[in-house]
């Protein structure tokens, strides 16, 4: 999905940097959108977004090549089987998932608000109607469901973008979030061919999958569409503003989150009001 926004947004002549893990992936994406833009700049740098370390060399990089930056999409997701940590000791789900963008966020606000107003975009999904926080954002080996581990970072997606659209003058920047619906791309096969095949063929059967392009129409949408100046602090569903969950929305839990995740990125000591 990542992929089919890249491509979409290269074909309206947009300066594009990628990001992935990949990094045949990324060049094999990145040369696809070079073909499709006739007056932009594609580039590709290779992050793990789980890794904090890599997030930071990611931004420092990021800075060195830009002046500013118009519209930031948060899309990274993944989810695993099985309980992993993260190269920070982290829960590797919520640490990629929410952390890496919040991070990435936070060290490219400078870049962002020279852009008056620049776009933030994070990627949640209607599987934050899952999310249950009685264990935490976080879960922790001995709490451990891949359902539950990955409802909660999606739902920290939601919250963050709600929460930054709060913290943050819409003068600046604008921040919202967006659910794609249930996409056929290659998402839960880092989890083995089984894990993958049993999630295609489990929304399928229910008719509930989109193709990638389908899927990042709204992506795009937010990204470029004169009616999206100034709005900021929603959630869309096919480039319309539906409603998130009553957690999405929880003054209580955006606090908790916003904190928790300044103290695990190292951020709190330089943190103000935001």
């Amino acid at each position: 999905m990542g992929r089919a926004a890249a491509v979409a947004l290269a074909a309206l002549g947009a300066d594009l940097i990628l990001i992935g893990r990949n990094e045949h992936s990324g060049g094999r994406v990145t040369r696809v959108c070079r073909t499709r833009n006739s007056r932009g700049r594609v580039d590709f740098i290779r992050a793990d977004l789980a890794s904090q370390r890599e997030v930071r060399a990611l931004a420092s990089d990021i800075v060195s090549r830009v002046g500013q930056i118009d519209i930031l999409i948060n899309n990274a997701g993944a989810r695993f089987d099985a309980f992993r940590r993260s190269p920070d000791g982290l829960e590797v789900t919520f640490a990629g998932n929410h952390l890496g963008h919040f991070l990435l966020t936070h060290l490219l606000r400078p870049l962002l608000e020279r852009a008056q107003p620049a776009r933030v975009i994070s990627v949640g999904s209607c599987a934050h109607h899952g999310a249950n926080l009685d264990c935490g954002w976080m879960l922790e080996e001995r709490d451990y469901d891949r359902r539950i581990a990955y409802a909660n970072s999606k739902l920290a997606n939601i919250v963050f973008a709600r929460e930054l659209a709060g913290r943050v003058s819409p003068a600046l920047l604008t921040s919202n979030a967006a659910d794609p619906g249930l996409v056929a791309t290659r998402f839960a096969l880092n989890n083995g061919l089984v894990s993958w095949l049993k999630h295609l063929v489990a929304h399928g059967l229910r008719r509930q999958l989109v193709s990638a392009k389908r899927g990042a129409e709204t992506i795009v949408y937010l990204a470029t569409s004169d009616e999206m100046k100034g709005v900021t602090g929603r959630y869309f569903f096919r480039r319309g503003e539906t409603s998130p969950s009553m957690l999405a929305t929880d003054r209580e839990a955006g606090e908790q989150l916003w904190k928790m995740s300044l103290e695990l990125t190292g951020l709190a000591s330089k943190a103000s009001n935001t």
